[in-house]
């Protein structure tokens, strides 16, 4: 499967729908507090220093899922004769999980998954180490984005293809950390907003990601991106 920027708009959005998801969201400033060192009530008079942190740590996470997506692009490829048969499963798969984010408050998708709190950071490079760290126990939390694309990027059966769409993915749930950290005042009453519509945006994701599901399965995602691409 070739890129194109519906499949990377996708995975963006797929970023987005993580960024939003109840067992992130309400803990976004406990996170910026945790890397950063900076006490909750004082984000925003440190906003330099918040910034920095939260830079690294939204490096840490996308190096590991970069990583997840290049060594799934690359088993993918072992399978490039059963092409037809991996798109089948592989939709298959991101089918189910668009199922259930057309159904959140069954399973995982509502559970709020809690900050460990053990030593914090030491400047930037403990941020990017938690990132990472935190890149493995947020899985199962957002698992039915992060899973659709990982499957995406293995049927596209190349390592940087399937390192892009990760990083795209990354982005997608990094750049609100971002600018969170530089907007922090204004994070209580957008944060709100969206947690009243979560519903709403958690079916949408999910009928978008079934949609890709079965085009997956049906071969024509493949051919639509290549099409893009060109």
């Amino acid at each position: 499967m070739s890129l194109s920027a519906a499949s990377l708009s996708v995975a963006f959005a797929a970023g987005l729908v993580s960024f939003v998801s109840p067992c992130v969201l309400p803990l976004i400033p406990a996170y910026l507090s945790f890397v950063s060192g900076v006490a909750a009530p004082d984000l925003g008079r440190r906003r330099a220093r918040v910034s920095i942190a939260t830079s690294a740590f939204v490096l840490g996470f996308g190096i590991v899922f970069m990583l997840a997506g290049a060594g799934v692009g690359l088993l993918g490829a072992q399978f490039v004769h059963h092409r037809s048969g991996l798109e089948l499963a592989g939709g298959i798969l991101v089918t189910v999980m668009g199922l259930t984010m057309l159904a959140p408050r069954i399973g995982l998708l509502q559970r709020e998954w809690r900050l460990p709190m053990g030593a914090r950071p030491r400047g930037p490079v403990g941020a990017l180490a938690v990132g990472a760290a935190f890149a493995v126990g947020w899985s199962p939390c957002i698992g039915a984005t992060l899973s659709s694309i990982l499957v995406i990027a293995g049927t596209a059966g190349h390592a940087g293809t399937g390192a892009v769409l990760l990083a795209a993915y990354s982005l997608g749930l990094g750049v609100p950390f971002l600018a969170t950290g530089l907007l922090i005042d204004l994070f209580g009453d957008a944060s709100r907003a969206v947690r009243s519509h979560w519903l709403a945006i958690s079916r949408t994701a999910g009928a978008v990601t079934v949609a890709m599901g079965v085009l997956l399965a049906t071969g024509q995602l493949a051919a639509i991106t290549s099409r893009l691409a060109q």
